[in-house]
């Protein structure tokens, strides 16, 4: 309205009822809009892409496990074998083609412990025929590493499997951190002595 007095024409009728109704819905649109925002269907939109947002993060998480990038090491399936044949009181040689991940890249591998399984399925810690600290470190290229390892002596012959339980120190923000991480499980047929 532009003046104190409602217009006596009806054009001019028209348009102050155009200008209230407008008025009106501006207001009414604000509120919907308000609603929506707060407790609305926009509201439940944007809780639901938090959702997503943790639900791709978890994924992400997931794809990096199963393509092992959450790991110092990678193995590929297939490439790493035990020299065979091996009867009880032998050492156990492991042919090991790793290398590291982006994860692992400026870790350095301190300690590793080889667990044997018999039939009895009891993991039993082995020894490493060379003692003293770790001699090598690989780089992120697949290396081939011959690995030489004493069994416990109370192996039961038959199927054996073996891996390793390798303990690293990795840089972080605040120095470093022990990282724990085990190569992939190999077997192989422990014969008796002759």
């Amino acid at each position: 309205m532009t003046a104190d007095t409602f217009p006596s024409t009806w054009s001019g009728r028209i348009i102050e009822l155009a200008k209230i109704i407008g008025a009106i819905s501006i207001i009414f649109s604000a509120g919907i809009g308000v609603w929506a925002w707060t407790v609305g269907p926009v509201s439940d939109f944007f809780d639901r892409i938090d959702l997503l947002v943790e639900d791709v993060q978890f994924l992400k998480e997931e794809v990096a496990r199963a393509n092992g990038d959450d790991r110092v090491i990678r193995q590929p399936p297939g490439l790493s074998y035990i020299k065979e044949p091996v009867t009880v009181g032998e050492n156990v040689i492991m042919f090991m083609v790793a290398g590291r991940t982006k994860l692992g890249a400026d870790c350095r591998l301190t300690d590793w412990v080889p667990i044997f399984t018999d039939e009895r399925n009891i993991p039993t810690p082995g020894d490493r025929a060379r003692t003293g600290p770790v001699a090598r470190q690989i780089d992120g290229d697949l290396q081939t590493l011959r690995i030489e390892m004493v069994p416990p002596p109370n192996l039961m012959p038959g199927r054996v499997t073996v891996y390793l339980t390798l303990t690293y120190n990795c840089p972080n923000g605040n120095g470093e951190a022990v990282v724990h991480d085990q190569s992939s499980v190999l077997a192989y047929e422990l014969l008796e002595r002759k």
